[in-house]
């Protein structure tokens, strides 16, 4: 209990963007398809990702900025901000731009336009400092996603037939480019410092970090195949089934409740995103916070008229990039502990 307790709070504090809005949209694409990319996204090179980066907290003891500041200097420092911000920047623009957007619009009926730069300029704020409470009021809302999940899991059972294993193990429809997407989402600058973070806390306790990683990554794999599943078995179409689902199975007014939670979890992801985003454009150009903060959401707002697509195919190979540096300073960490030991 003592690891599986903490798991779960990883896995519930990582689910994202990329869980509750990208996997359902690409579910009604790919079909039967989606099981199998979720499967190797989450819970087998995810895995692997999540483990190396608890690795490398629970050998060095210390978060991650300061491990690459260590192995390689300043220049080192400015490598990860780029490898952090290639990944984080199309990851923004989709989680807090073209999804919240939409999901703006359907709950206020303003035009895309304009609630794109809202939903941007509101996480900037709360990033800064301001509407704590109201922070916190979204932390405590986001949660009450799983048990409204739960509940039309349960009310569309009669519809749903036992997911074949083939269909698990199935390479022949697999997504590889969203598999290296996701994989992309999993690596993403704040999720990597976070495992990295864990890792560093239960240094003392020898592997407990690493097994702390892999398993809260299974957990979230185990519940984004939930989230494509009621995707597919919801009879619904689109680039945003969950709110779908959910109206057809709350009706209208409930499922207003359920998009203000879905709109809940993407604040919640975008606001320490647009941190991560403004400190590693700091480290770049100097830039203070502020000024960080509104180039941010300049490129986030850019980006996020990108084409879904396309920004998956970009975060195919930004997250690519990113696992090989992880990979690197992980290689680094123990040559330099080889070289110690002789």
């Amino acid at each position: 209990m003592g690891v599986i307790l903490p798991a779960l709070s990883l896995a519930i504090v990582h689910i994202a963007g990329d869980n509750v809005a990208v996997v359902p949209a690409m579910a009604s694409l790919l079909g039967n398809g989606i099981y199998a990319t979720v499967f190797l996204a989450y819970m087998i090179f995810g895995s692997v990702v999540a483990g190396m980066s608890a690795w490398i907290g629970v050998k060095s003891g210390r978060e991650l900025t300061a491990v690459v500041k260590r192995l390689f200097g300043i220049r080192g420092k400015r490598v990860l901000a780029l490898a952090v911000l290639a990944v984080s920047l199309p990851a923004s623009a989709l989680t807090g731009g073209y999804f919240a957007g939409q999901l703006m619009e359907n709950l206020t009926g303003m035009p895309y336009m304009v609630a794109v730069p809202l939903c941007i300029a509101s996480c900037s704020l709360l990033a800064a400092g301001y509407g704590r409470e109201l922070l916190r009021i979204s932390n405590y809302l986001a949660l009450l996603f799983i048990p409204a999940t739960g509940v039309m899991l349960a009310m569309l059972l009669d519809t749903i037939q036992i997911m074949p294993l083939e269909n698990l193990i199935s390479l022949d429809h697999i997504s590889w480019p969203l598999v290296l997407a996701l994989i992309g989402y999993n690596a993403c600058g704040m999720r990597s410092a976070l495992v990295v973070e864990a890792g560093t806390y239960f240094a003392a306790k020898d592997y407990t970090g690493v097994y702390l990683a892999v398993l809260a990554k299974f957990f979230e794999g185990f519940f984004t195949l939930l989230l494509a599943h009621l995707a597919l078995v919801g009879g619904t179409s689109g680039l945003m089934p969950l709110p779908a689902v959910a109206d057809k199975v709350f009706g209208p007014w409930l499922a207003i409740g359920f998009n203000s939670i879905l709109l809940c979890i993407f604040i919640n992801t975008m606001v320490p995103a647009m941190l991560v985003n403004a400190k590693q454009l700091s480290v770049l150009t100097r830039l203070n916070l502020w000024p960080a903060l509104a180039l941010s959401g300049l490129l986030i707002w850019v980006g996020s008229f990108i084409s879904l697509d396309l920004m998956l195919m970009l975060m195919s190979g930004t997250g690519l990039v990113m696992i090989v540096f992880i990979c690197y300073i992980a290689y680094s960490l123990h040559k330099q502990g080889a070289n110690k030991s002789q």
